[in-house]
């Protein structure tokens, strides 16, 4: 699953299935803690119109809790503080560009594919392979019908500040924008190269997605979101391994307070061996898979 940028859109993660009500989980745990309940919920970041209504239970869990933490504080997004924070990061330094630093098969890849989302390579010469990788992606599942506007984290914000209910983050839109600032020019062309790839498919594979979480089918999407885990293990830590590490201490630190909470992060986060869930188990929490 991608993390999200706006400098242009971006989507993560799409739906064109129809929900029914049946007696399959949800992508949703329950957390006893000492003195209070905490429930995290995986995340879709992008869905269409279809896949409303959400299960009973996300909207319960929601009614329950008195306080709501997304992977960021929301209420500190503006299309200004992000284009901020990624110009930091999304951009080469002047005299560096992008043909600089491909290879000309993939300069050349670029320049037939491009043009498919009304862009040039001339148009795209400052931006890192990285985040171009992000912002097809995203404009993939645009042109296929989908908006980020009703994805799971935006559903649940805006009755949270229509509720009353306090927001939180477990990180900021600096931390997000630094994800890939690491990645060499070799990483950079790899994970852009391997987007290329795969963008044909990208709609289909993410209905396949949403099927999995909207059946709380936790192999299947440990399966699909976490696919780069041993083949790209670079994009893996960078987008889920060390960000897991540092949620789960203060995940650990909601069970000690007294009212509820409700944590909502990506799907991707919750599920796999290096997960919130599996690390909470490991540190001796019982969870629930409601």
């Amino acid at each position: 699953m991608r993390v999200c940028v706006l400098i242009l859109p971006l989507l993560l993660v799409s739906c064109s299935t129809i929900y029914q009500a049946s007696e399959t989980k949800a992508t949703l745990w329950k957390l006893r803690g000492d003195h209070n309940t905490l429930y995290l919920l995986g995340s879709v970041h992008v869905l269409s119109k279809k896949s409303y209504p959400l299960k009973p239970a996300l909207n319960q869990a929601f009614d329950d809790s008195k306080c709501v933490v997304f992977e960021i504080d929301l209420n500190r997004f503006t299309k200004t503080s992000f284009q901020r924070e990624f110009k930091r990061t999304a951009l080469y330094p002047a005299g560096e560009s992008l043909s600089q630093k491909l290879s000309p098969g993939t300069v050349k890849l670029l320049q037939e594919v491009l043009p498919l989302y009304g862009l040039t390579l001339k148009r795209v010469e400052r931006l890192r392979p990285w985040f171009i990788a992000e912002w097809l992606s995203s404009r993939t599942l645009e042109m296929a019908g989908f908006s980020d506007s009703l994805g799971v984290d935006v559903y649940f914000f805006h009755k949270a500040r229509a509720t009353g209910k306090l927001v939180l983050g477990l990180e900021t839109l600096r931390d997000q924008a630094q994800i890939f600032d690491h990645f060499n020019d070799k990483e950079n062309e790899s994970y852009l190269v391997g987007t290329l790839a795969t963008l044909a498919t990208y709609p289909a594979a993410t209905s396949r997605l949403v099927t999995a979480w909207r059946n709380g089918d936790v192999r299947s999407l440990d399966k699909i979101l976490n696919r780069d885990r041993d083949s790209d293990p670079v994009t893996h830590k960078a987008l889920f391994s060390e960000r897991n590490a540092k949620w789960v201490p203060e995940i650990e630190a909601l069970t000690q307070k007294d009212e509820n909470y409700l944590v909502i992060v990506g799907a991707g986060h919750l599920v796999g061996d290096d997960g919130v869930i599996a690390q909470l188990r490991h540190n001796g929490y019982r969870l629930e898979q409601m």
